[in-house]
């Protein structure tokens, strides 16, 4: 596990995971992320590709900027400044990377373990798992919303 702090840019998860992969290329390398931060550093992907450096992205898809709606409520609820969507799949796939996009639950452990293959065959792989769209974060408490 490589962990982020506070001194990160948003969406550093995919170079750091080329970073992990160079550095042992037998282990998986999984990035795990928001469609924010995929917005931020998707095009890595391609960086990727063209590296052979096969890890796999997982996108979570909420449609919106989580957590940010106490920092903006103006912009967010006047301008939908958070709303944001786009077939983040199919951008990676554009890259060179081979994607799944799952809409169940079920589809996350096959898709995982498809991405494994992938990685295994020198594939960089990405899941973009669709979700609902909510702001909070489980991080803070249901008090916090309250405000």
């Amino acid at each position: 596990y490589i962990g982020w702090g506070k001194t990160t840019h948003l969406g550093y998860g995919i170079p750091l995971a080329i970073g992990a992969k160079i550095a042992d290329p037998s282990k998986f390398c999984l990035n795990f992320m928001g469609d924010l931060a995929f917005g931020h550093t998707g095009m890595e992907m391609e960086t990727a590709v063209r590296a052979e450096v096969p890890i796999t992205t997982v996108v979570i898809n909420n449609r919106t900027m989580g957590g940010y709606d106490a920092y903006m409520p103006v912009a967010m609820e006047k301008y939908g400044a958070g709303n944001q969507g786009g077939d983040y799949a199919g951008v990676a796939q554009a890259l060179g990377a081979k994607t799944w996009r799952v809409d169940d639950v079920k589809g996350i452990a096959p898709a995982l373990k498809e991405a494994q293959i992938a990685n295994k065959e020198g594939q960089v792989a990405m899941i973009e798992i669709a979700t609902r769209q909510d702001t909070r974060f489980s991080i803070y408490s249901k008090d916090y919303f309250k405000k």
